[in-house]
This record gives structure tokens, sequence and C-alpha cells, in this order.
């Protein structure tokens, strides 16, 4: 472990910006649809997973656990520093600042696209958003195959950027019309205006580990690699 850090703001300094969560999720088969039993989180498959994660560049410190319904305090610069991981037998669950972006980098996509090469079979969800005068706001969903939804910029502000038929994507999920009304996820409207985050629950189903207080996850405090540390520089700093 070195002291080389990337920043070039001091650790103290206040964040600006804020969000409600930056987290990816991998789901790998089997796809269940009924009730869910997580298997115990393994520490030792988290490390190793956050090592070799897109954005990190090494783990420098382990610190106590935490829950997956426990949403991190984004307060000063060393708080984006910190990422948390869970790994429940076939799910596995990052969050982490880095994926949050501004500057049109879809951090989101370029690492679900990474993980799409290590784990072929997954079902890989993913929503990050910051407000820095505005919302920016990011969602993936991945399905094994190829199938792929992805939709990207400032919401409510102007349309959303959407790659990918999102009506392929719902059908191969076998999620009902019905179930979209229920959540309030009309397609057919503007993509600033559709709750893209609410479709990715969906596609996780019993499996969305998120808000969950029963579930440990492993805490790190990172050094993040260099593009990632200036991508958040750039967007959690007004």
């Amino acid at each position: 472990m070195t002291d080389t850090t990337f920043w070039a703001c001091p650790p103290d300094r206040e964040v600006r910006g804020h969000g409600d969560g930056c987290t990816l999720t991998l789901l790998l088969p089997p796809f269940p649809a009924g009730t869910v039993n997580f298997s115990p989180h393994d520490p030792e498959e988290a490390r190793h997973f956050a090592e070799n994660f897109d954005t990190v560049d090494e783990i420098l410190e382990e610190l106590p656990p935490g829950s997956a319904c426990d949403s991190p305090a984004l307060e000063t610069r060393a708080d984006l520093d910190i990422i948390k991981v869970g790994c429940w037998g076939n799910v596995i669950s990052i969050t982490d600042p880095a994926l949050a972006d501004s500057i049109g980098d879809s951090p989101l996509l370029g690492a679900s696209n990474t993980l799409r090469e290590r784990y072929p079979d997954a079902r890989i969800v993913g929503s990050a958003d910051v407000h820095c005068g505005g919302d920016h706001t990011e969602d993936i969903i991945q399905l094994p195959g190829g199938l792929m939804l992805h939709a990207e910029g400032w919401s409510g502000v102007e349309p959303l950027e959407v790659t990918g038929d999102p009506q392929a994507v719902v059908r191969a999920l076998g999620i009902s019309s019905e179930t979209l009304a229920e959540e309030a996820i009309d397609l057919d409207g503007e993509s600033d205006e559709v709750d893209w985050r609410a479709l990715g629950r969906l596609a996780l189903g019993p499996c969305d580990p998120w808000g969950r207080v029963d579930l440990r996850m492993s805490v790190f405090r990172v050094r993040h690699t260099s593009s990632s540390t200036f991508r958040m520089e750039e967007s959690w700093f007004l």
C-alpha cells in the first residue's frame, strides 16, 4: 500500500453534490421468481470483487461491515473513498460514489460492460445519480444474450439518451403491463420522466438486496483510479 493519491483537493473538503445511490448488482443463474433466501455474505469474495472493480486502483483499508440498508453519508471528500460490496451466493452488489457522473463518461455502462465479459450469464442492473445543480442519472440493465437498456442524462431538463429496446427487455424479464402500471412506469412517456431505477428493481425482483437490514456487506476505503478520481472531482464538487 502506498500513500499516493490522485485527488487534487484535501480529504476534509465538503462535498457539494449529493446522490440517492450509486449501485451495481449482478444476479447469477438461477434467476428465482419467488421468495429468496440469501446466502451468508462472503468477505473474501467481496474483497476480490472490489480489487478487480473498474473504478478501484487499490484497497487501502477494510472497515467494519455494514448492511445493505445503510446509505453512505457523503459529506467530505474522504467519504467518496468508501465503497461497500456484498457477496451473497449468486448475488453480488457494490455501491461506489465513483459510479456517478455529470460529464458524460457513463461509468456505470463501462463497469457493467467489463463485468459482462467476466460474468456472461449474469443479469446486471445498476443505477447512479448525482445532484450538482441538476440531477444527472444513469441506469443500466444488461441481460444474458445481449439485450441491454441504458438511459443517461439530465433528468427533468432534457430527454435522456436511451440505448437499447426497453420493451424487449421487459418482455425478456416477463414483467407484465400491470406490474409496470403498479410501479408507475410508463415506457411510452418522455425518457426523462420514466422511473428507470424502479424498472431496475423489477429486473432484480426478489433478489434486490438494497434496503435490507439483514444483509451484511464489506466496507472498504479505496484509492480510486486516476480517471475515476477526476470524474468525481468534476461531479461531486460544485
